[in-house]
């Protein structure tokens, strides 16, 4: 009997082994192969010279104005005394003009190119040649310079009466104005002795009251 339970443990004993298995080893981690560093190719570096920056002012910027410059031309008109010898030739007559004056023409020259218009009054005549002109006209101090055309010596034709009331008129009408104290009379810009032989024009002359009314 002893030897039936004897066998029957040691049976037992045998089958609990065959179900307890062994564990299966854990699987180990898997180590890369090492690999090959990669080398980097030395970096070049390139100096970049830089000049040192000089200081300069600032300049402000302006504002810029798109539209045309527009040049204004200033005009005046004035009233001034001119002087023209009667139809009758016996004297130099006051009359009043409106001239224009402006950045182009001052009021000497104004006035004096007055006296190579035909008046409107009926008992008054110019004296001036057709297409006389007048070359300039000056004032320096209290000397007025008158250059007329050198065709004045061509298309007068007057006597001594005519001559003194064209230099009259020139003359009158210059020293109305009160800085003019002279005028001094050219042609072509050369000093002449006379016009046709009767009034010495080599000196400057004053105001020739004698020939007005």
């Amino acid at each position: 009997m002893k030897k039936i339970l004897m066998s029957a443990m040691l049976a037992l004993l045998m089958l609990t082994a065959g179900c307890d298995k062994p564990p299966e080893p854990e699987a180990l981690p898997t180590t890369p192969p090492p690999t090959k560093p990669i080398q980097k190719e030395p970096e070049v570096k390139h100096e970049v010279k830089t000049e040192p920056a000089t200081s300069e002012p600032e300049t402000p910027i302006q504002p810029v104005d798109n539209q045309p410059a527009k040049h204004e031309k200033k005009e005046q008109s004035m009233s001034v005394k001119v002087y023209y010898p009667d139809d009758s030739g016996m004297k130099l007559v006051e009359v009043e003009r409106e001239i224009i004056v402006d950045d182009t023409i001052d009021k000497y020259t104004a006035a004096v190119e007055t006296l190579l218009e035909e008046p409107d009054e009926e008992n008054l005549t110019t004296i001036f040649p057709k297409n006389t002109g007048f070359r300039s006209v000056t004032v320096e101090g209290d000397l007025a310079t008158v250059d007329i055309d050198g065709s004045i010596l061509k298309g007068f034709v007057g006597g001594s009466t005519g001559e003194e009331f064209l230099v009259g008129s020139i003359v009158d009408t210059l020293t109305n104005f009160p800085e003019v104290k002279r005028v001094r009379i050219l042609v072509n810009g050369q000093e002449v002795e006379t016009l046709s032989g009767h009034m010495d024009l080599s000196m400057p002359l004053e105001r020739m009251e004698g020939l007005t009314e």
